[in-house]
């Protein structure tokens, strides 16, 4: 029996456009491409090799409750799944590969059914530095369904320079138990469900054996927006050490970010020529659980409400200043349409932004697709239970007819320039109202 579940169950590791004349095409009953937060990541982090020269990449994965199959045992569940690493180089030839099973055993029915269960596995592969594609393959044991990732990873060589800085591994927890620092890896890169606060963990090559460091570490946005910034003076060790920096980020706009690190020395920290010792950075989001991976600007997310949002709503949205107060408006927005307000997931808002970022793949012309006539009644109502088209007719315009069976409407659709830019020539508000009401 197949279980939904989520988000993160904490590993503790101890620390060491479209084409302008082509006719806009909807699938009929069509399937969203994306509905909101995965429950497959996987991060690569490299690393200089613990011992003797070389190089070491970290593969950690995180697979959701929600992707497996589990079989009743008893009172309690077990899952089991084959995962699959391989590592190929840059001429794609295979260089190393790890196969092997892995097993949930025992679980509760509340705890496979539930939204924040993962499992996170790790691998290490000693590689020279270079550029490899590391590819991710999943096989349910039980169902036989099968699920694939590949990323790309450059590793330098960390023996090159006096003074060198390892990958940039996110932290969602950081702890001690019985004397002993430990941490939790985010695998996902999506920092925007941990609250306050996040960990960075990373090494620093230390050479030259410099005594200490300042930390910069800046969150940038698309807009080379500054969104936080730490700065810090940290005592370093000779040769290997391993560093941890919080990240107090408060509530990050929606968005993809860059995230920097720069080291320096504490005397030329704030020399404009001076040269860095080193940096590192990465990619990282800020989303909630149920918004599609598209949705990255909030006003924009705000202003595609428009098809369903009431005046009074609108105005509300809109009146909202600060990045804060957007997202809480945002929020509340949802809540209210939330059909199943116990659980983390809103399956309104996810099908609602899933309709629009395919209208954005399917429609976009002059515009951007959710803009579009059809755009809009395709968010409205989803998918037609019957398309005819009219591509080249003689004697006519070409046009499209989207039948809906369930709203006994059809809505007629003429591209008056021939430039496969389709208006609606039906009404559709009335039809929305008669929905709603």
């Amino acid at each position: 029996m197949n279980h939904r579940g989520g988000f993160l169950l904490a590993l503790f590791l101890t620390c060491s456009g479209s084409v302008a004349n082509l006719p806009a095409q909807v699938e009929v009953n069509g399937n969203l491409t994306d509905r909101g937060e995965s429950s497959l990541y996987m991060d690569v982090i490299s690393f200089a090799a613990t011992s003797g020269p070389g190089s070491r990449v970290d593969v950690f994965v995180q697979l959701g409750y929600e992707m497996l199959s589990f079989v009743k045992q008893g009172d309690l569940y077990d899952a089991s799944y084959e995962m699959t690493i391989s590592l190929f180089d840059s001429t794609n030839a295979l260089i190393s590969e790890k196969l092997w099973t892995e097993s949930v055993k025992g679980v509760t029915f509340e705890r496979s059914a539930s939204a924040n269960a993962s499992s996170i596995t790790q691998r290490s592969f000693a590689v020279a530095p270079g550029t490899y594609t590391i590819r991710l393959a999943i096989r349910d044991k039980e169902s036989g369904t099968s699920h694939m990732l590949s990323k790309t990873v450059h590793v330098q060589d960390f023996s090159a320079p006096d003074f060198a800085l390892s990958d940039i591994m996110l932290l969602s927890r950081v702890a001690s138990v019985a004397g002993k620092r430990t941490i939790a890896p985010s695998v996902s890169p999506n920092v925007g469900t941990i609250a306050e606060a996040f960990w960075i963990y990373l090494e620093a090559y230390n050479k030259r054996g410099a005594d200490s460091a300042r930390f910069t570490l800046d969150i940038v946005g698309g807009k080379d927006e500054h969104q936080v910034t730490v700065d810090t003076v940290t005592a370093l060790k000779p040769g290997r050490g391993e560093y941890i920096l919080r990240v107090p980020h408060g509530i990050l706009p929606l968005g993809d970010y860059r995230l920097l690190v720069v080291a320096r020395l504490p005397a030329s920290a704030h020399d404009s020529t001076a040269r860095p010792l080193a940096s590192a950075g990465r990619i990282i989001s800020a989303r909630w659980v149920g918004l599609p991976r598209s949705v990255k600007d909030l006003d924009l997310a705000i202003e595609q409400l428009r098809y369903i949002a009431k005046d009074d709503e609108m105005s509300k949205l809109k009146d909202a200043k600060t990045a804060e107060e957007k997202m809480v408006a945002l929020a509340e927005f949802w809540k209210k349409r939330d059909p199943n307000p116990n659980t983390p997931r809103n399956e309104k808002m996810e099908e609602y932004y899933g309709r629009v970022e395919y209208a954005n793949k399917h429609f976009s012309h002059y515009m951007d697709g959710w803009r579009t006539d059809m755009g809009m009644v395709y968010i409205m109502f989803g998918s037609p239970n019957n398309v005819d088209r009219h591509p080249f007719e003689v004697d006519s315009k070409p046009y499209e007819i989207w039948a809906y069976y369930d709203l006994n409407y059809s809505f007629v659709f003429i591209d008056q320039t021939g430039f496969g830019d389709y208006r609606l020539e039906t009404p559709v508000w009335e039809v929305w109202s008669r929905m709603r009401n």
